[in-house]
């Protein structure tokens, strides 16, 4: 058997045995070494320098203030807050849930932490509220996938790291996308809540609402300053983008130790125990997405890839585009989203440039992508981390899902097609790229 039917098989094999995908990228791409002759003390400096960047110091750091914010009273004021703004909309509490998810997606950057943090508080609202199970649950798994578009994102740490660009300009270049994303979905939320009758708080006039809003909004605002804070420092050039995510840690706590006296030394420890966990299962991706590289480069997959693509595509945009859509949808069904971004974003970005693609253009429309991946059977992590903490069938929840699939392929579509919903504000706002 050759080396790369070993290397295929042994990922295979282990993948359906149910190893962790970055064990069964090492265990397969080692294999792959011994038999192809080659030092595994090579496969080793790949996995070393796969971490040597300083940018990524910003995931965990990302990952703890997220922790930060779920473990104080944030959660609450910043979902009161959306209550008095938009719970009185047709559709109630499933706008609520969506702009929760918006607002907390400015200071967690991962789509899990949205949904077992802000995303469980958001469902229980609606399912109290009257909405069915599925829906509710739906809504709070589709409105999670905000949360790494919206800086900050570690998904986007990742795709800067892999394909050479700014990490700043990818973390503007996702505010606009962002919003269109939740504007679409309450759309969406709107439509089915006239035509299901949907329920929704009761208008008590416009000077109940201003008070109440006026009030909620003070209650929260400093919260709400984490993003600006954030991207803040890094547009006026004080702090680069890891300094940035420091600076956010720091300022979490201050919220949540000093301010609002709601966090302890067992809640900063649990926080920190939650970040190991999450940012190590993150950061074992990337040597082995290195490791499973080589082995694709070693045996010029990429180059067939670009050949097969290329004779499919030509120049065309369109199919470009449409190319790199079908691709990561069918892996984002099979795999992590960051396992995707390290080891496919290298193959297609060659056919983006070549097609006239900006690479921040591409990036976020690939983690947008990756992101309704992540929502799908049979891998989904953020479907399958809802369904557990609600103990909902995952099978009914999935056929629930696909209206919702398809809202957020909408949104893909138009941003394929316009551009300067990603570049405008990153090309106004950064004349010069942010590197750290």
């Amino acid at each position: 058997m050759s080396p790369l039917m070993i290397f295929l098989v042994s990922f295979v094999i282990l993948f359906l045995l149910g190893m962790p995908i970055a064990g069964a990228m090492i265990t397969s791409s080692f294999l792959y070494a011994l038999n192809a002759g080659i030092g595994l003390s090579m496969m080793g400096t790949r996995m070393f320098t796969g971490l040597n960047n300083f940018a990524l110091i910003a995931i965990p750091l990302f990952i703890l203030t997220a922790e930060v914010m779920n473990r104080t009273s944030v959660s609450d004021r910043i979902f009161g807050f959306c209550r008095d703004l938009v719970g009185y909309i047709p559709g109630g509490m499933g706008h609520v849930n969506i702009t929760t998810s918006i607002i907390f997606a400015g200071m967690s950057g991962s789509a899990v932490a949205d949904a077992g943090g802000i995303g469980n508080l958001a469902y229980q609202a609606m399912v109290d509220e009257g909405f069915d199970e599925e829906f509710s649950a739906c809504t709070t798994i589709a409105s999670s996938t905000v949360g790494p578009i919206i800086p900050p994102s570690i998904p986007a740490v990742v795709y800067a790291m892999v394909a050479n660009v700014s990490v700043g300009k990818l973390l503007f270049g996702g505010i606009i996308p962002g919003i269109l994303m939740g504007a679409i979905m309450m759309l969406y939320v709107f439509i089915w809540s006239i035509r299901h009758n949907g329920p929704r708080l009761e208008w008590q006039g416009w000077r109940y609402y201003l008070t109440h809003l006026l009030h909620s909004f003070i209650s929260c605002i400093l919260p709400l300053l984490t993003p600006v804070i954030l991207l803040g420092g890094i547009y006026m050039g004080v702090v680069t983008t890891t300094e940035a995510a420091a600076v956010a840690v720091l300022y979490a706590l201050i919220l949540g130790v000093i301010i609002y006296r709601t966090m302890g030394i067992k809640d900063l420890v649990g926080s920190l125990q939650s970040v190991f966990i999450a940012s190590g299962s993150v950061l074992l991706i990337i040597p082995a997405s290195k490791c499973f590289s080589f082995v694709l480069t070693a045996e010029n997959l990429q180059d067939r890839l670009f050949a097969a693509f290329s004779g499919f595509a030509g120049d065309s945009k369109f199919l470009v585009a449409l190319c790199v859509t079908i691709l990561f949808l069918i892996l984002g069904c099979l795999s992590d989203p960051n396992v995707n971004i390290m080891v496919f974003v290298p193959m297609v970005l060659p056919l983006l440039n070549n097609a006239g693609f900006d690479p921040v253009h591409a990036g976020i429309c690939i983690i947008i992508i990756a992101m309704i991946g992540n929502i799908t059977p049979p891998v989904g992590v953020v479907l399958m981390t809802t369904c557990s903490l609600q103990k909902l069938s995952i099978e009914r929840v999935s056929r629930a899902l696909i209206p919702w699939i398809l809202v957020l392929m909408a949104e893909v579509v138009i941003l394929w097609l316009c551009e300067p919903l990603v570049t405008f504000l990153p090309n106004l706002l950064m004349a010069s790229p942010v590197v750290g």
